[in-house]
């Protein structure tokens, strides 16, 4: 369980810029229609000060199949590709 104070969750995040991990954490903790990749980073520690950089940010639809059903996109959702 990750203990912050609400402060410190940043309110967007920018392209180009970096933040720790526990940034992440909490930025998406709140933002639940965002997803994060990144190339060799399979967790996003909450305690971590690890930095890493937002290289884009883009917003799509995700088309998946789950358990033979196809779910339609109603809402877009934003990615962010992180580096670093």
């Amino acid at each position: 369980m990750v203990v912050y104070n609400y402060n410190e969750i940043p309110e967007e995040l920018l392209v180009d810029h970096s933040y720790t991990l526990r940034e992440i954490r909490l930025f998406l903790s709140i933002n639940k229609d965002s997803i994060f990749l990144h190339k060799d980073i399979n967790a996003l520690d909450g305690e971590s000060k690890h930095r890493v950089t937002v290289v884009s940010k883009d917003e799509y639809y995700i088309h998946q199949h789950v358990d033979r059903s196809y779910l339609i996109p109603y809402a877009k959702k934003v990615i962010y590709y992180l580096k670093g």
